[in-house]
């Protein structure tokens, strides 16, 4: 169990809470007082701390399991949790202004987006050494985007105070409207990019933000924009990193023993201890249910993961074995949830052995490596429709779900960029072959003008294509096969003409694959083949006989690949890209794959939103649901304080 020391700067300096409208004289409590306050490297250390507090404060906080945190805010109405508290309004999308539920996190976030305003400001004009603002300043940047970004995503653009000499000499008649969606876009997304440029890979302190994490954000931002070049380019960056990789075991990504393993990228940190602890099983467990380590745990009996969605889990499925569906009470008796229960106890944070009552010392995820790999299994989709990287990032994430270990690795059989120079009719690993030379044309050659962006491409010229299938052959022989491994192919096509011809592997790997071109459209495809039926060289070929006459064809990134396959027996777990036949299959399913993956962690309600499920998930579960729901009303007294603020439509 780790042994940390408390943040004990939380309780030396920190800021009292004001809002926009309200009292904004910042003023500091503790020993240090405002004329002593950022003149030292501890001083704005303290500081900082006292941002980081914001997210957890005394354990009922904007980002942890508490009435009104983003998690509940997150998870409400959606297929994957529900509580069995009296929550009839908040669960049926009966939303309002004054219920905390909806109104607590914007005035945890909103005061607190100010405060770090104030502090960059303070920071900047401090005497203290640049290298202590270079460490600082970036950090409180990337939480006020943080920030910004998660009120912008819940109740729209909000006017927040974001500068400096606004926050540290208020105006109580500053009164502003709305602002533009697009300002609040280029605030985030600017800020996240600049801190993410000036923020370490690893953290000084472990829970500080890092540059992966300003990242993830940033990642998360493109992703709810619905920006899917960007956001392929952000996770590729992240990836680039090479700091970050997943936990063998999923259930260790959340244990209070595995704090700081390489998974994570940004967490709330908790100790074991009254106010400094997280509530990862007290709203989960009935009052019966024992620990397994034989401490003494509270519970009050709450959040569920509903049945119908736990039945959506393969059994064999290690992710669900967090979530509890029967267990053995205190005095013995044998409990299952299905008799009386609407859903399983989702203990997807294993109970601290040094848990005391309601207080554990799991840290709270707030996000992770895992997610990385699926944003850009996504991105590529939307880009590209089903492609094979997709599909083995999917597979990354289901070969830990299904414990399975890797026992036969990927190889490249051949990857053909046609970078080379002719060689009478040999190209590169490619030979051309005019088999019905008595009938067939074609002249080929290098083209050399990018015609797939850049580099080189094969150009064949047909001019008469013959009678035969086999007539004109574009051909690699002598590939290596393997008995039982699978391969795929992918290559660019492009035409000028309307044609279709077929791609053919013939020997130990059998395949034909038709494939249909539009005039001077480029096609990136990729299919998988049967498995290799013994061990021995295979030919594969472009068979541009008997298509069509008078045409231009380019070929160009010919790649045949020996898959990476599972130990014996795991294949049947793995999705292949057959199982896909447009994009919006392997969108649902990455839909599906992220709720196994990361069910009670506050992401399903903005994957329901951007895949554009939430309204019919949400209409199915509560009675009062409609597109309003989309986001939370804006709380009362904000608009009270403040008339210029119109509240969202619905509300």
């Amino acid at each position: 169990m780790k042994k940390i020391i408390k943040y004990i700067l939380i309780g030396i300096i920190g800021f009292s809470s004001f809002s926009c409208e309200g009292d904004l004289e910042p003023s500091l409590y503790g020993n240090v007082g405002n004329e002593d306050a950022f003149r030292t490297a501890g001083d704005v250390e303290a500081a900082t701390t006292a941002l980081y507090y914001e997210l957890r404060q005394k354990g009922w906080a904007p980002y942890l399991f508490s009435d009104g945190s983003s998690f509940v805010m997150d998870e409400v109405v959606t297929d994957e949790w529900t509580t069995k508290w009296a929550w009839t309004s908040f669960l049926n999308g009966s939303w309002n202004g004054v219920d905390a539920m909806s109104a607590g996190f914007y005035n945890w976030i909103a005061p607190t987006i100010t405060r770090c305003t104030y502090n960059i400001a303070q920071i900047e004009r401090s005497a203290v050494a640049s290298e202590v603002k270079d460490e600082y300043i970036p950090q409180i940047r990337a939480l006020r985007a943080f920030f910004m970004f998660d009120i912008y995503r819940l109740y729209g653009p909000m006017p927040m105070i974001l500068e400096g000499e606004r926050a540290i000499n208020p105006d109580p008649d500053y009164k502003p409207e709305r602002p533009s969606a697009e300002s609040v876009e280029d605030f985030i997304k600017t800020e996240l990019r600049e801190a993410a440029d000036l923020l370490p890979v690893a953290p000084k302190i472990y829970g500080r933000i890092t540059k992966g994490a300003a990242l993830h954000y940033l990642l998360k931002y493109q992703m709810f924009k619905k920006d899917w070049q960007n956001a392929l380019t952000t996770a590729n960056e992240i990836i680039g990193l090479n700091y970050y990789s997943l936990e063998d075991n999923y259930a260790t990504i959340f244990s209070a023993q595995n704090e700081g393993n390489k998974e994570l990228i940004f967490v709330v940190r908790a100790e074991p201890i009254a106010d400094y602890g997280n509530h990862t099983y007290t709203n989960i467990l009935p009052g019966d249910f024992p620990s397994p380590h034989g401490n003494v745990i509270d519970g009050w009996n709450g959040h569920r993961m509903p049945w119908k969605f736990y039945d959506t889990f393969d059994p064999d499925d290690k992710r669900r074995e967090l979530a509890v569906a029967e267990y053995k009470s205190k005095g013995g008796v044998q409990i299952n949830l299905r008799d009386n229960d609407i859903g399983a106890l989702p203990l997807k944070y294993g109970i601290d052995p040094e848990a005391a009552g309601i207080w554990a010392g799991n840290d709270k995820v707030l996000d992770r490596y895992a997610e990385v790999l699926l944003f850009k299994a996504e991105a590529l989709n939307e880009l590209n429709g089903p492609n094979q990287e997709s599909v083995n990032l999917i597979n990354e994430i289901r070969k830990r779900a299904f414990g399975l270990g890797v026992s036969l690795p990927s190889e490249t059989i051949l990857d053909e960029g046609f970078d080379g120079e002719l060689e009478g009719n040999a190209l590169g690993a490619f030979t051309l072959n005019n088999y019905q030379d008595q009938i067939a044309a074609w002249t080929y050659d290098v083209d050399k003008t990018g015609v797939f962006g850049s580099g080189n491409a094969l150009h064949v010229k047909v001019a008469n294509s013959g009678s035969e299938f086999w007539a004109l052959q574009v051909r690699a022989d002598n590939q290596p096969i393997k008995k039982g491994r699978n391969y795929t192919v992918s290559f660019k096509v492009k035409a000028s003409k309307d044609v279709t011809f077929d791609f053919k592997a013939e020997g130990p790997l059998a395949h034909s694959q038709t494939v249909t071109l539009k005039a001077n459209e480029a096609k990136e495809l990729t299919f998988d083949t049967a498995a290799g039926t013994a061990d021995g060289n295979c030919v594969i070929f472009f068979a541009l006989g008997a298509t069509e006459n008078n045409y231009d064809i380019w070929f160009d990134s010919v790649n045949l690949i020996m898959k990476e396959q599972a130990a014996a027996g795991g294949d049947k777990y793995l999705v292949k890209l057959s199982d896909f036949p447009d994009k919006g299959s392997l969108r649902d399913w990455i839909l599906k794959e992220r709720g196994w993956e990361f069910w009670y962690e506050g992401k399903r309600r903005e994957d329901l939103i951007r895949t554009g499920k939430y309204i019919e998930v949400g209409s199915s579960l509560g009675d009062n649901f409609t597109s309003k729901n989309l986001l939370f009303p804006i709380p009362t007294h904000v608009l009270i304080e403040n008339p210029n603020i119109k509240q969202n439509t619905g509300y």
